[in-house]
C-alpha cells in the first residue's frame, strides 16, 4: 500500500519527507516500519532521517543519489508543488546580480522555517532558514522577494543603488508586480525599506 502510495504521488528522485505521508489507517510509526523495509529491498532510499526517495537510474544502470540542493528547494521553497518560500538575503542578491559574493551559507525564508531564524544543515551544507513577514503563497512570493531584497539591499548589494534599482525594476516587470501589491504588505516590514524604495528608485508595472 505504502509503495504504490509513493509512486503515485512522487516522481522518482524527488525527496520524500515523512511527515508529508498521510494515509487512512497507518499510523506514523507503521509508516516508518514500512518505509525501513522498502529501503532493506532496495525500493526507495534513505537521504538522512525523515527523508527518502524513489531512485532514478541512469544508462549505466546506476542509482542517483538527491543533492542537499534538492533537499532545501523540496522542503523549504516548493513543497509538493505548493509555493512556501523563497530564496533570500545575500543568496538572492548574488542570484539576481546585486552582489558578486557567493554566500556560504544559502538564506531562505519559509513557510516551513522551525524558528524565526534557525541554522540548519543538510548532507553538511550549511543554510539560514527565516521565517517570512507574512505566509508566502504561490500570489504573493515574487512580492515578497522583491520587499526582502529591498529590506536587507544596504548590507547584502555591492552595486550603487541606481543599478539595484535598475535590476529590480526589470525583476518587477518580469513577474508583473505592481505598486498596489507592494503597498499591501509595506506594513510588515521595517521603516528603513522606504529609504531602500527612494535610493533604488525602483519602479513596478502600471496595475
Amino acid at each position: 500500500m505504502l509503495y504504490d502510495y509513493l509512486i503515485s504521488n512522487y516522481e522518482k528522485g524527488e525527496p520524500i519527507f515523512l511527515t508529508d505521508i498521510v494515509i487512512e489507517g497507518m499510523s506514523e510509526e507503521n509508516i516508518r516500519y514500512h518505509l525501513k523495509r522498502l529501503t532493506d529491498d532496495g525500493l526507495i532510499c534513505r537521504f538522512e532521517s525523515g527523508i527518502y526517495y524513489i531512485p532514478k537510474i541512469n544508462i549505466f544502470g546506476e542509482q542517483s543519489t538527491l543533492s542537499a540542493e534538492t533537499v532545501a528547494l523540496h522542503k523549504y521553497v516548493s513543497r509538493r508543488g505548493k509555493r512556501v518560500g523563497f530564496y533570500s538575503g545575500y543568496t538572492l542578491a548574488n542570484r539576481l546580480g546585486l552582489s558578486t559574493q557567493v554566500p556560504f551559507k544559502e538564506e531562505i525564508t519559509s513557510n516551513y522555517a522551525p524558528a524565526q531564524v534557525r541554522e540548519i544543515t543538510i548532507k553538511n551544507r550549511k543554510y539560514v532558514i527565516r521565517r517570512p513577514a507574512v505566509e508566502v503563497t504561490e500570489e504573493n512570493a515574487y512580492v515578497l522577494q522583491l520587499l526582502d531584497c529591498l529590506k536587507d539591499i544596504d548590507k547584502s548589494a555591492e552595486e550603487d543603488m541606481k543599478i539595484c534599482g535598475k535590476i529590480l525594476t526589470d525583476y518587477a516587470n518580469e513577474h508583473r508586480i505592481t505598486k498596489e501589491q507592494v503597498d499591501q504588505f509595506l506594513a510588515y516590514y521595517p521603516l528603513k525599506i522606504y529609504k531602500a524604495i527612494y535610493e533604488t528608485g525602483v519602479k513596478y508595472v502600471s496595475a
